[in-house]
């Protein structure tokens, strides 16, 4: 791991914190009886289910692990480093089930077509950031960026929580980490990468959201149909 990025394990940990703050409210406050949970999305009362908690376990470990491996790699724990990669490829499989869990179960209690283009944007956009990361293990300075890359796709579902607006805060990291090259080392083509395929999947969803919402309807009605998770 270049120098630069000697301070991932510390932005991983800001981030971990940010995030368990913004589920505060309508989750870790509720410990361990997670009764009466009022949503703040909608403030509306929500049901704490077994999903709920499988999934927020796959994400919390996830989250840790970010912050485990470049500090592994800073203290030259670079064996355990890989050891602990080869853990994640089950750990993200699953997590991916479990976004298939939690999302199936949020479109049962609503069928929310805003939420769903959401979840066709964060969904892919981490499973390729986190495949492109794998793909380039071998080269770091690719490796960590595309990792860091990554944790773009839990922004929007953690600010909305805390009725704030994503995109800007996704757009601004994307400033940030093209600032911190232009002041480094400057390789920009991973970010590069990353950011091409974000605008794409972005333009994608807008265009059926905005501009094409019986296909995207009628997407979700393919994927979900109107399953009931009880």
């Amino acid at each position: 791991m270049d120098k630069t990025y000697c301070f991932l394990p510390y932005f991983f940990a800001t981030f971990f914190v940010v995030v368990i703050a913004c589920f505060y409210q309508s989750y870790f406050s509720e410990f361990p009886d997670f009764q009466n949970v009022i949503s703040p999305i909608g403030n509306v009362p929500i049901t704490i289910t077994t999903v709920t908690h499988f999934h927020a376990t796959m994400v919390v470990l996830w989250l840790l692990l970010l912050i485990i491996q470049p500090f592994l790699v800073v203290n030259k724990k670079v064996e355990l480093h890989r050891q602990l990669g080869k853990v994640s490829y089950l750990l993200v499989a699953l997590m991916v089930f479990s976004f298939v869990l939690i999302i199936n179960q949020t479109h049962s209690r609503e069928k929310n077509i805003p939420v769903f283009a959401a979840n066709l944007f964060d969904f892919p956009v981490f499973m390729v950031f986190y495949g492109l990361a794998i793909y380039y293990r071998k080269k770091t300075a690719y490796h960590s960026r595309f990792m860091i890359m990554s944790i773009i796709p839990f922004i929007n579902p953690a600010l909305a929580r805390v009725s704030v607006p994503g995109l800007p805060v996704q757009l601004g990291l994307w400033v940030l980490l093209f600032g911190i090259e232009f002041f480094n080392r400057k390789m920009y083509k991973p970010y590069l990468i990353g950011f091409g395929y974000y605008i794409f999947n972005l333009a994608v969803v807008v265009y059926l959201l905005l501009a094409n919402p019986a296909l995207l309807e009628k997407l979700r009605t393919m994927i979900w149909g109107d399953i009931t998770v009880e």
